[in-house]
This record gives structure tokens, C-alpha cells and sequence, in this order.
């Protein structure tokens, strides 16, 4: 080797060199952040499913446990209390408990804390308890929590352990507890209704996504560990391990977590990703507390992500090395070239004239390169693929015109095929990606020969932009792709049949419906999957339907049945899709196993019985109820009118021989008549209240106050009284009731502002716990709120008759109005500083 050459080499060397370490160096940096920055979005998404898989599970419980507290078989229980009744509400909550499999208790406990109706979930299904198993829990936190609660709010509890008789239960059994308390139909508390969850089911829906990051934590509120590192899970739950919290080993990411629900925080411990997963609200709108939370925590140390990028460091050390090598080479072999490039030149150009002839008119790009990869030749079709013109070209490496991730590997291509002639893509057609001028990329087809003159080797490229091609078939890839995900996200099994019922495709579903592996299925027909005593109609329905094939549910009106592996048969539901592909019709089945379905129609069909029969038995109880009133209303009334007269003309027959008292002993005698004729005639309106049917329609309380309002001033003009009445109050209801439940409302004011000179009553509308409620207000002498409780039953009064005149049937047939129209009334007052009586419609 002359000195000369290895000059010239050097000098090519120094600058490749330069090149061959800072762009893998470049190439490496790049690499270390994308990894970094798809670890930080898997570990933000992962996050994400695990708040998701929390609160779902305990919105779904807060709804179901919502259910149970306004059942109408409870309130069966409540206004009746009888055998009937709480066997009634035991078989449906039974039934109730079958379906939610992750239910460990379903209990009704009275407001002393004694359980009157207890499910337990055992191995084998869920079972009743027995009365003389049943247990008092007044002492339990989530008992007096849930007691505590209004209409509409729900208890949950933190999750922690089961504990029975002050002892964690073994093997542990992470437990939910949600409450909610019981009203009875008048507003009283009468207990409450509380589900124990297995949350064990939401720990292991967390902890399924631990594949994809290095560790997922759940922890409490408190900063406990629920999932995390051994012995430290539920370490609140022992007294030897209660220091063992995320908060004290963690204080800084602790205390960064409170100050912002959603965050990821790095340290030298690594990085935190987290995420508050609360409570979350049904779609009814009942309220879960908000101390019910917990964190998702992903740990990712320091060590994990360092390991990494030890495969790619390693990688960048030797492909550096391997560059500087093969730089070198192609330095050494350049700078020969460039020696004797003068010779090799004029042998180039006589064959180029000859190669020109052919070459120029092709529409295909055609490149000719030396043995070191050197452009000698560059068709019009290569100006057009690539957008180089000839001169920019000629003499320019190959590599130019491909990305640069591939040209280390065609270095490394050419040197082997130099040194040992093994002919990987000689003579062949390969797809390859190209480099456009404008730095665009786009799919080839590359046929490469090569031939040797002078003892020179020169290789030669066909090159085909096949960018229309290669969409098409990303397209046809994706779309495939597509069509897969959804056939295996299916809820229902998915089977493809040809149109001789053949089965070409299954999806996971059907696997997991009949028991069968998909290797197992695919060519078998698909009356393999039908009962045997149907399968010979099923092939002549088959074939009926090829014949005029179009999208319908198959068996309308039928009772359709699937065929599992073992043997065992089930009821289905069956959707048929037909479509044409090039190898001739193909049927999509939609199978769904409607086991439950069935079950629920005929649940569905026995309580329309029942409540036939209870509808019959009502209508009964109606007819005499009325005969009763009427009864009531007749045969009472005659016996009382000959006491009130007989009395009367006692005193007038006999006044002058009747002393003082004798005629306070005829007085008392005709008032006592006369007002058990008044408690008579309201018992009577309370009975037709009770019975009357609902009109809705649209109703102007305003106008109907001022007409009450304008009879009570006319009934006694002497006296001083200011009516404010709000104007525009406008609900629905029925007219008639509505005007009985005001005029109760307003006499009971106008009777009770008696002694107040000016009185006061108002009538207006305002907002209460966040809903609009109407109310009748007053300035009259008030009442003990200690007694509220009483004041809507029949005959409660709260003042003597001596001094306010009444029957106290008014506030109770005021009530039952409320009632039949969905609303509640309820009382706000002080001794002396009148009263307010507020109702919603």
C-alpha cells in the first residue's frame, strides 16, 4: 500500500469517523427519551384502568344498595311486619343476592342494630340465615355511620379485612361495606340496608395490570398500603405493623399526592405515578361521602428504567465500534478508488454508452453503483422516484437514497457480499423503503444483479415506486386488524360459517361459551354446536337460508338451544349476517347464552302474577273501606243527632227545674255529640282521600290561596291579618286534593294566629337541601318540635280543644294528599315564634 493511499485515506477517515459516533450517539439519545416518555404515558394509562376498575365496582354497589333501601318488598315489611311479608322480602333478597356473585352479606338491621334479615354467600351459592343465628351490630361503626344518614345519602366504608368476633378472618378477605338507611311510607327511619362487597375482586382487577409496569400499589386514604409490598398490605389491620404506610416511607410523594389528585413525581427512589379514585355518583343521583377514597400508586425504581436502556447502551457502543471499523474500510477503499479513478472512469463511460441505449427510455429507476457503493449511473426514472437529478447523484453514495436505520445494514451487506459472494439479494426482488429528496419515504421493489468488469465489480438496481401497492395492502392489513379486535372484544360469541356450515372462524367468546379451542372448531359444521335432537331440521333451515340469505335473528318465536363440549345444553339467542367474499357466502352468527335472560322473564311473569292477585285483593279492600265509610257516615250519625236532640230538649223541657251544673253536665253532653259529628265527617275525607284517584293537570296554588285566604277574612272581619301570597306558584297535581290540602293548611294558620293581632301567614316557594319546595308560613303561637313526629297522624293535637277547636284528622289527610302526589311535608317551629309547614309535589 503506497503512502499516498493512506494519506487520502485518512483524510476521508477523520470526518466519517466524526460521523459514525455523533449520529448513533444522536440516534441513542433519541431512543433513551422515547422509552422514557412511553413508560411515562403506560404508567399515566395504567393508572387510569386501575381508578376506572376501582370506582366502577363501588358505584355499581352504591346503586344496588340505593335499590334495596326503597324495595318495595321492605316496605312491605314495614307497614305490614307480618311472617308474609319478611318471608317475601328474604326470597328476594335471596334471588337479589344470586346475581351479584362478588356479594359476601345482604342484611336488613332495625334501628337497634338487630338484623331481621341476613343472606350469607358460601362455596356453594348464597344461603338464608336463620332467625336464632342472627346477630345484634349496633356496636358496628358501619351501623351507627349508616343510621346516621338522611333520605337518599349512602354509607361506605374504607376497605379493610373481615373481622369476626374481634378476630381477622383466614384466610383474609378484603371487605366494602355500603349502607343506606330505611324510610318507612310516612318519613320515619325504620334501620338500614348493608352490603358486604368482596373487594378482593377490585385488589385482583388492580393488580392484573401489573404486567405492564414495575409495581402497582392501591392505598387507602390514610396513606395504608392495600396492595403493595408484602406484610405491609392492610397493615392498619395489626397492631405489630401499623407504622408499615406509603406516608412515613414515602413522606414527600405523600404529601405532593394530598395537594393534587392526579400527578407523577420522580426522586432518587424513581418515579411515581398516581392517581385519586374516589366514590363515584349513580346516574340517581344518591351521594357517596367523599372521604371514600383511595390512591393507584405505579412505582417505577430507578433501577428498572436504568435496565431498560442497558440493551440499547450496549448497542451504541458496539454499532460505534462496528462504524468506525467499516469507516474506516470504505475510507481505505475510497481513497484507492480516488487513485485510480481515472482509469476506472474511462472504462465506466464505454460501458455507460451502451447501458444508456436501453436505460433511458425506462420508466422504472435504474442505478448502477461501484463495489463500494458509489452511484456511476442514474437514469430519468430514478430523477423522478427520488427527485436527485443525474448530476446531483453521480459519485454519491447509495445510502443517500435510503433512510439512514438501513444504511449501516447495507454496508454491512456489501461488505459480506464482497468478501464471501453469498448472494442474499442478488439476483432477487425484495421490498425496501426509499429516501426522497424531500426527505419523504416510500416503498420500493428492488431487483439487484451484479457483474464484474475489468476485474471491477458494479452492481445494478431496478427500482419500482410501488407506494399505490403497499397502501393498498396497509389498508387491507388494518382493516383486518380491525375487523379481529372487534370480533374478539365481541360481547357475544362470534362464529364464521361457509355456505356449506362450515365453521372458518371463532372468537374468544365461543370459545369460552361451548368449551371448545378454536382449532378444535374451525372445519367442523356447525351443527356440531346444536343439540342432536335439532341438528337434522337445523341443516334444512341451514340451506333455506343460503338459499335467501339476509340479516335477521334466527328461530323468531322459538325456544333455540346451544351444545357445549361436555355435553351440557343452554338456551340462546341467534343473530344471522350473511355476506359475499371471493371464495363464495359467508354467515356471521352472534350467539348469546340467555340462561339469566330466561330466568329473569320468568321472575317477570310470577310478580305480574302476584301482583294481579294483589291488585284483586286491593280492589277488595277498597269496596270495603267505601261500604265502611258509608256505614260510618250513617248508622254514627243517627245515634249522635238523637243525643244532640234529646239533650237539647232536656233543657228546654226541663231548664227551669235543672240546676247550674245540671245544665254544664247537657251543654258538655251536646258539645261532646256535636264533635264526634265534626271527627265523623273528617274521618270520612280522610277515607275519600285515600281512595280518590289522581288527575294530574296544571295547578295555580296562588289563585286557590287567595280565594281560602278571602273566606277566612269574611268568616270574621273584626280581625287584623296580612296574607302574602307569592305570585305565579304553578305545580302539577290534581286541582281538588290540592285546594283540601291548602285549605287545611291555611285554616290551621288562620286557627292558630288567633292570638296575634296583626296576624301573618304567607304562602311561597324556596329551595331546600338543593329542591324547590312550596311552604305555609305563620306568625301564631307554634308548637314543641320534640313532638314533630306525631303531628301528621289522625287525632294528634298538640293544644287543648278548649282553647283551638279541631278533630287533628286536618295535618293527616293533608299528608296522605302529599303522598299520592310523590312528595313529602314536613314542619318547622318554636313555642310562641309560629310555623312553617313546607311540601313538595
Amino acid at each position: 500500500m503506497s503512502g499516498r493511499t493512506v494519506k487520502r485515506a485518512a483524510l476521508i477517515f477523520l470526518p466519517l469517523a466524526l460521523a459514525a459516533v455523533v449520529i448513533p450517539y444522536l440516534l441513542y439519545s433519541n431512543q433513551v427519551n422515547a422509552i422514557r416518555l412511553v413508560a411515562e404515558s403506560t404508567e399515566q394509562r395504567i393508572v387510569d384502568i386501575a381508578r376506572q376498575r376501582v370506582a366502577l365496582p363501588v358505584a355499581s354497589t352504591i346503586a344496588d344498595v340505593s335499590y334495596l333501601s326503597e324495595q318495595d318488598a321492605l316496605r312491605g315489611l314495614l307497614a305490614k311486619g307480618d311472617e308474609e311479608s319478611l318471608r317475601r322480602l328474604e326470597s328476594e333478597y335471596l334471588v337479589f343476592a344470586k346475581s351479584r356473585r362478588f356479594f359476601e352479606q345482604l342484611r336488613f338491621i332495625d334501628t337497634r342494630g338487630q338484623e331481621i334479615v341476613r343472606i350469607n354467600r358460601t362455596p356453594t351459592g348464597v344461603e338464608l340465615v336463620p332467625p336464632d343465628q342472627l346477630q345484634n351490630k349496633a356496636d358496628r361503626y358501619y351501623t351507627t355511620e349508616t343510621l346516621k344518614l338522611d333520605h337518599g345519602q349512602v354509607f361506605i366504608s374504607q376497605l379493610d379485612l373481615s373481622v369476626e368476633g374481634a378476630v381477622i378472618e383466614q384466610p383474609p378477605k378484603p371487605t366494602l361495606r355500603v349502607g343506606a338507611p330505611v324510610f318507612d311510607e310516612v318519613g320515619t327511619k325504620r334501620g338500614i340496608v348493608v352490603i358486604n362487597y368482596l373487594a378482593e375482586r377490585i385488589l385482583d382487577r388492580v393488580l392484573d395490570l401489573s404486567d405492564a409496569v414495575a409495581e402497582i400499589w392501591m392505598l387507602n386514604s390514610e396513606g395504608y398500603w392495600l396492595l403493595g409490598p408484602k406484610d405491609s398490605a392492610f397493615a392498619f389491620m395489626y397492631p405489630d405493623r401499623m407504622g408499615r404506610t406509603f406516608a412515613a416511607a414515602y413522606p414527600d410523594i405523600w404529601q405532593q399526592m394530598q395537594a393534587a389528585p392526579t400527578g407523577q413525581v420522580a426522586n432518587e427512589l424513581g418515579r411515581f405515578t398516581y392517581t385519586r379514585a374516589e366514590a363515584a355518583v349513580d346516574q340517581s343521583g344518591v351521594a357517596a361521602p367523599t372521604a371514600s377514597s383511595w390512591f393507584i400508586v405505579v412505582h417505577t425504581p430507578r433501577a428498572y428504567s436504568t435496565a431498560q436502556t442497558s440493551d440499547l447502551r450496549r448497542d451504541f457502543i458496539g454499532a460505534s465500534a462496528v462504524l468506525l471499523l467499516l469507516v474506516a474500510a470504505v475510507s481505505l477503499g475510497f481513497a484507492r478508488y480516488q487513485i485510480h479513478r481515472r482509469d476506472a472512469e474511462q472504462r465506466i463511460r464505454l460501458n455507460e454508452a451502451k447501458f444508456r441505449a436501453v436505460t433511458e427510455t425506462a420508466s422504472d429507476a435504474i442505478i448502477s453503483a461501484d463495489r463500494h457503493g458509489l452511484i456511476r449511473y442514474y437514469n430519468p426514472g430514478a430523477e423522478r422516484a427520488f427527485g436527485y437529478s443525474e448530476q446531483e447523484m453521480i459519485g454519491e453514495p447509495l445510502t443517500r437514497l435510503m433512510p439512514e436505520r438501513f444504511r449501516q445494514a447495507h454496508a454491512e451487506g456489501l461488505q459480506r457480499y464482497l468478501n464471501t459472494r453469498e448472494e442474499k439479494v442478488i439476483g432477487k426482488t425484495v421490498e425496501l423503503v426509499g429516501l426522497h429528496k424531500d426527505g419523504r419515504e416510500f416503498p420500493v421493489d428492488l431487483a439487484l444483479a451484479s457483474s464484474e468488469v475489468d476485474h471491477d465489480l458494479f452492481f445494478t438496481a431496478i427500482v419500482r415506486d410501488i407506494t399505490v401497492r403497499a397502501e393498498a395492502q396497509r389498508k387491507l392489513r388494518a382493516s383486518e386488524a380491525r375487523f379481529r379486535d372487534l370480533l374478539e372484544s365481541a360481547p357475544d360469541a362470534v362464529l364464521i360459517t361457509d355456505d356449506q356450515g362450515g365453521i372458518q372462524l371463532a372468537n374468544a367468546q365461543a370459545e369460552q361459551l361451548f368449551g371448545y379451542r378454536r382449532e378444535e372448531l374451525i372445519g367442523q359444521p356447525i351443527e356440531t354446536l346444536v343439540p342432536e335432537r335439532y341438528r337434522g331440521v337445523h341443516v334444512g333451515h341451514r340451506k333455506g337460508y343460503v338459499g335467501a340469505a339476509r340479516t335477521r335473528p334466527m328461530g323468531a318465536g322459538l325456544e333455540l338451544y346451544g351444545l357445549r363440549k361436555d355435553g351440557s345444553e343452554f338456551p340462546v339467542a341467534i343473530s344471522l349476517s350473511p355476506t359475499q367474499t371471493v371464495e363464495g357466502m359467508a354467515v356471521f352468527c352472534s350467539v348469546r347464552d340467555i340462561t339469566e335472560q330466561r330466568a329473569s322473564e320468568a321472575k317477570i311473569r310470577d310478580l305480574n302474577r302476584r301482583l294481579q292477585l294483589d291488585n284483586a285483593e286491593l280492589t277488595a279492600v277498597n269496596k270495603e273501606l267505601e261500604a265502611f265509610s258509608y256505614s260510618v257516615s250513617h248508622d254514627l250519625r243517627a245515634p249522635l243527632r238523637a243525643i244532640d236532640g234529646f239533650s237539647q230538649a232536656l233543657v228546654e223541657d226541663a231548664g227551669p227545674l235543672l240546676n247550674t251544673e245540671h245544665h254544664t253536665y247537657l251543654n258538655r253532653v251536646r258539645q261532646a255529640a256535636q264533635r264526634m259529628g265534626l271527627l265523623i265527617d273528617d274521618l270520612i275525607k280522610l277515607a275519600r282521600v285515600t281512595r280518590t284517584d289522581i288527575r294530574i293537570d296544571d295547578v295555580d296554588l296562588s289563585e286557590i290561596a287567595q280565594q281560602i285566604m278571602g273566606g277566612l277574612q269574611d268568616s270574621a272581619p273584626e280581625r287584623r291579618a296580612e296574607f302574602v301570597i307569592a305570585p305565579q306558584l304553578r305545580a302539577k297535581g290534581d286541582p281538588r286534593l290540592l285546594q283540601v290540602a291548602l285549605d287545611n293548611l291555611l285554616n290551621n294558620s288562620w286557627k292558630f294566629t288567633a292570638p296575634r293581632s296583626p296576624a301573618r301567614i304567607e304562602l311561597g316557594k324556596a329551595k331546600v337541601d338543593g329542591k324547590s319546595a312550596f311552604f305555609v308560613r305563620d306568625n301564631g303561637v307554634g308548637f314543641d318540635m320534640t313532638y314533630a313526629g306525631k303531628m301528621f297522624g289522625a287525632f294528634q293535637r298538640f293544644h287543648d280543644a278548649r282553647e283551638f277547636a279541631g278533630t287533628g284528622i286536618g295535618l293527616a289527610t293533608v299528608q296522605r294528599i302529599i303522598h299520592k302526589h310523590g312528595g313529602r311535608i314536613w314542619a318547622e317551629s318554636q313555642p310562641g315564634s309560629g310555623a312553617t309547614f313546607f311540601f313538595t309535589l
